[in-house]
């Protein structure tokens, strides 16, 4: 029992001796808060104000597409056809917040807009097919020209062609719902 007795005591003081050690005898600076009597508040880069407005605008943007998949499926296959009432449709509900979400950012942004399209053809031109990277590119165009209509200056508007790359979740490939546009705003 002494044995047990004196190896408790020992590593107790070994622990005691290394906990003194460890500790300095200087205190610690932390940070004081400091608190402004002017009433000026803390200010927030523009660029972390961009960044966050950019973050804020396409998750809103994330659900957007035309043709909406309700009123039109998708785009009729191998077409960009934009119809009038359709689309002015699709605009009333949709262009004033890309407007306004432009608006809010500096002239460095631009809406991207990406053309799909579904995965019956192949992804590039093969002899007589144009290939799907084609009809991408031909409707996400297409969809420029009509905001553009809708007063969205052109040189805030850039197309892509995604093809058939980013199919609708839940949907077959080859569903004519895959061949849409889809929204985002970028750095130019």
């Amino acid at each position: 029992m002494k044995k047990g007795f004196f190896l408790s005591l020992i590593l107790l003081a070994g622990l005691s001796l290394s906990l003194t050690n460890c500790s300095s005898s200087e205190e610690k600076e932390t940070p004081k808060e400091t608190t402004s009597t002017t009433g000026t508040t803390p200010t927030v880069s523009s660029r972390d104000l961009n960044a966050a407005l950019l973050d804020e605008i396409n998750v809103a943007l994330k659900d957007y597409r035309y043709p909406d998949g309700v009123r039109r499926r998708g785009f009729s296959y191998k077409q960009a056809d934009i119809q009038a009432e359709d689309f002015k449709t699709w605009a009333k509900d949709n262009v004033s917040y890309i407007k306004d979400a432009l608006a809010k950012l500096p002239e460095g942004y631009a809406l991207e807009v990406t053309g799909h399209a579904d995965a019956s053809g192949p992804e590039e031109a093969e002899g007589a097919k144009k290939g799907n990277g084609y009809y991408s590119q031909i409707r996400s165009d297409a969809v420029k020209d009509a905001l553009v209509k809708q007063g969205i200056p052109a040189d805030r508007i850039v197309t892509k062609a995604s093809g058939s790359a980013k199919p609708i979740s839940g949907f077959d490939e080859k569903d004519a719902i895959n061949r849409r546009v889809t929204f985002q705003v970028v750095s130019k």
